[in-house]
């Protein structure tokens, strides 16, 4: 069969399956085989039966230009507009081509002009451009291995095909609805959650912070429809961070967040973080919910103790509460499984010989990595947590927008698997090594705490508050780590980075820490 003859037929399917795609789709090799091999699935089996998926594939990539009618995809006016004012990148050696007379400030003048335009409340000193798997570069064409995948965020890193094509194909059909109306891909990623959760409800938001709110506004309002007004008590835990909405900052057991933002909403008490004792003391007839991080981030990398979690299910229980769970960092694969308190769960039924776990919380929050790179928010519940809301009780103008939850669909479906959760595993016993190795020669860490690929190295006494300085070190020689608190190096890697990348960014990271401990030990002497 000639393929020739089947122009029409192809781009028509092309039309109905795959829309119209931005300009630079076309010359995205990735990206376009990828949806010319999905393409090849929806045609009709006389087709298929003639043509190899591999011929159909190569064709259509010969004939790209023809087939997608690039005069269709964007305005030519849009088009040459872009075109000024974008650098031509290679992704693979980050080399910019980008004209002198395009570069009309330096980075100097930039990140001066950000200084005086945005609200102080961030002190960053570099200006990124582009990036592809785990490598960032900036505006002055150095590279740096990702190991912080912007704060968990990044979790699948950077140019991601399966992500480029769900952007690429939904962008070409509808931006934006409100939630008076519904879109495939909100569905679609809802369902993708319930199937693979405790969950039977799902509500979309923007953001980490509000998933928060959103739970304690449905643990509130659970509370009121069966309980008097004394029953509205939430206990978070020391060290905690849940989001810097007035309500959330106030959750976030942490004065150095609330201090000049009083007063600060009633109702939250804060308990210490893996004490037994004094969770069983706190949690009473006052308390509606326990909001917990299964692994505080902000706090240090800090995990719960073995059995704290379910202690904290029984108390709840036993008083008529409900049990939240924060897993906006550590969920999405970043220990190792696809929320991590379910290490609690694994535990449990090792110790129990089997015994069905009942570890189940009634609402989860999630964030960061959910949307590959864009902003979402979700908090999933329990169908009975779920009717306390009504319409009218909450709501968001853009959560749930379908151009960002068909990448988070496309995001889910490649973390949760088998295969990614086990590689996370892996990759983080090799960092894991690499840093106690590491210590053995230094001695910087007084521990490595976490779970997966969400490590914490704990800086020893000798070595209090020079965190910072060791992310700047680490910066200059080309790795990109996170602080958490003064004393923790944070290490959030993607769960997917090669392992090429993997050891260029160790080396790099061993570089750093050995030039600085001997500086700091030379100017001390």
């Amino acid at each position: 069969m000639l393929l020739e003859d089947q122009l029409p037929r192809i781009k028509k399917l092309i039309r109905e399956k795959l829309g119209p795609l931005p300009a630079n789709a076309l010359q995205n090799e990735v990206v376009m085989r990828t949806a010319f091999r999905r393409l090849y699935q929806a045609l009709p089996r006389m087709i298929r039966l003639a043509v190899s998926e591999h011929g159909f594939v190569e064709f259509c990539m010969a004939n790209r230009e023809r087939l997608l009618n690039l005069g269709d995809v964007v305005a030519d006016k849009i088009s040459a507009a872009k075109t000024v004012n974008i650098k031509e990148v290679d992704p693979e050696n980050g080399n910019n081509t980008e004209s002198g007379q395009n570069k009309t400030q330096t980075t100097a003048e930039m990140l001066a002009t950000a200084k005086r335009v945005f609200l102080p409340t961030y002190a960053p000193n570099l200006i990124l451009t582009h990036s592809k798997g785990a490598k960032i570069w900036d505006r002055e064409g150095q590279e740096y291995i990702d190991f912080g995948a912007r704060i968990s965020v990044n979790s699948l890193g950077h140019q991601v095909p399966e992500l480029l094509l769900a952007l690429t194909e939904q962008a070409g059909k509808i931006w934006h609805t409100t939630n008076l109306y519904l879109t495939e891909p909100a569905i679609k990623l809802a369902e993708n959650l319930v199937d693979a959760t405790f969950a039977d409800r799902i509500f979309f938001c923007n953001s980490g912070a509000e998933a928060n709110e959103a739970a304690i506004k449905l643990a509130r309002k659970s509370s009121s429809l069966i309980h008097p007004p004394e029953k509205r008590e939430i206990l978070t835990f020391e060290g905690s961070f849940h989001g810097r909405t007035l309500a959330t900052v106030t959750a976030t057991a942490q004065p150095k967040y609330q201090q000049g933002f009083e007063p600060l909403p009633e109702g939250f008490r804060y308990c210490p973080f893996n004490d037994f004792e004094a969770a069983t003391e706190m949690i009473g007839a006052q308390t509606c919910a326990v909001m917990i991080e299964p692994i505080q981030g902000e706090g240090g990398v800090n995990p719960a103790q073995s059995g704290f979690l379910r202690h904290l299910r029984k108390l709840c229980d036993q008083h008529n509460a409900l049990l939240i769970f924060d897993e906006i960092q550590s969920g999405m694969g970043r220990t190792g499984k696809l929320f991590g308190y379910q290490w609690e769960v694994e535990e449990d039924q090792l110790s129990s010989e089997g015994a069905a776990p009942n570890l189940i919380p009634d609402i989860v929050t999630m964030a960061k990595a959910l949307g590959g790179g864009l902003p979402i928010g979700a908090m999933l519940c329990t169908e009975k947590v779920a009717q306390s809301f009504k319409p009218g009780d909450h709501g968001t103008t853009f959560g749930g927008n379908p151009i960002v939850t068909a990448v988070a669909g496309a995001a889910f479906r490649k973390i949760n698997t088998p295969e990614m959760l086990s590689g996370v595993l892996q990759k983080g016993a090799i960092i894991r090594q690499h840093l106690e190795t590491l210590n053995d020669e230094l001695s910087l860490f007084e521990t490595i705490r976490g779970r997966g690929m969400m490590l914490g190295a704990v800086l020893s006494k000798a070595w209090k508050n020079k965190a910072s300085a060791m992310v700047t070190a680490c910066q200059e020689n080309g790795v990109l780590i996170l602080l958490a608190g003064p004393d923790v190096l944070r290490f959030l890697p993607p769960l997917n980075i090669s392992g090429e990348e993997l050891k260029s960014g160790l080396e790099r990271v061993s570089k750093a820490l050995k030039d600085f401990h001997h500086a700091e030990l030379a100017s001390a002497s």
